[in-house]
């Protein structure tokens, strides 16, 4: 099977726009975008990648099994037939929503860890802890989330595991780092409108602070979404420099549109490098769950819109 694309590069002194287009146009005028597009009655067109993103981003809404509005987990589910759904997965694996399932360096100045449903947070929280009582080195270590109020099967989820209840979206990233983390009470507290950020000195050698944050919406009634909390991170957390590398943590098949905002919120405005994981086998095992065809083109979605709006940013 042909190797997934790379993400979009991102070094510390801020992504080099040539390189960042050059791998956004490689990936939506590739045989495999062509190819998918195609099984639903699509073709990409040809021409200048600008153009061709706009128009697979604006054809995605074919993939939108969400209704623009729901969870992940209220995604529709259609049946595609076991040929075709085999083949609508290679192609989406070579498409490369996944990235990596480890970390390239040994130190990050920051390590960011994105937030979820429960089992989603606790995945990505033990992940993290692992990779931290390895070699992995960081001078912080945060955990994002959102203030939006878990459901009921997220709250039978928590009883379930013995965690007791769980109110919102940040708490259970809290939960988890806790939990993994081995961490007490928190050792500082701030709270402003719509937010809140938790503080702990470092649990080990090698991280030197421990942040949650529940992010603002910028979109209220509507939840903080990702954008929300990388951008609250850099404003109530830490604020990144030039020279700084951040490493993202999260899981297949979020890598992709996550690490793409990424690049744009933080990477283009503060000059960070950005790199973004997804987590290992273990973690998939014990928290992770089989996703549908129409969960990954979903994704597939998510990722075109984020490249969009990436190329966007980085194209005059």
């Amino acid at each position: 099977m042909t190797e997934p694309f790379p993400l979009p590069p991102c070094e510390p002194g801020g992504p080099d726009p040539a390189a960042v287009a050059a791998s956004i146009g490689a990936w939506v005028t590739s045989p495999a975008m062509a190819e998918l597009v195609g099984h639903f009655g699509g073709r990409v067109p040809p021409g200048p990648v600008g153009p061709a993103l706009a128009w697979a981003a604006q054809f995605s809404q074919v993939w939108d099994f969400r209704a623009g509005v729901r969870e992940r987990f209220d995604t529709a589910h259609l049946d595609y037939g076991p040929d075709l759904d085999t083949r609508l997965r290679e192609l989406i694996h070579v498409l490369g929503l996944g990235g990596r399932d480890r970390p390239a360096r040994d130190g990050y100045d920051h390590v960011v860890v994105l937030g979820g449903g429960i089992r989603v947070a606790l995945g990505r929280t033990d992940y993290v802890a692992r990779l931290l009582e390895g070699d992995l080195r960081a001078r912080t270590l945060a955990g994002l989330g959102s203030l939006r109020w878990r459901d009921d099967r997220e709250h039978r989820e928590g009883i379930r595991l013995g965690l007791g209840p769980i109110d919102t979206e940040a708490d259970m990233m809290m939960v988890g780092l806790r939990q993994f983390l081995n961490l007490a009470e928190p050792a500082a507290a701030y709270e402003g409108d719509g937010w809140w950020h938790r503080v702990w000195p470092g649990p080990r050698p090698g991280v030197e602070e421990v942040h949650v944050l529940a992010a603002a919406s910028t979109r209220p009634p509507r939840r903080a979404n990702t954008a929300d909390t990388l951008v609250g991170w850099a404003e109530h957390v830490c604020t990144p420099s030039a020279a700084e590398r951040i490493l993202l943590v999260t899981n297949d098949p979020y890598v992709r549109h996550q690490h793409c905002d990424a690049v744009r919120l933080l990477g283009l405005r503060y000059g960070c490098g950005i790199e973004t994981v997804g987590f290992d086998d273990l973690a998939t095992r014990a928290w992770g769950r089989p996703l549908s065809t129409t969960e990954l083109l979903q994704e597939v979605r998510s990722s075109l819109m984020a490249m969009r709006n990436l190329h966007d940013a980085v194209t005059p």
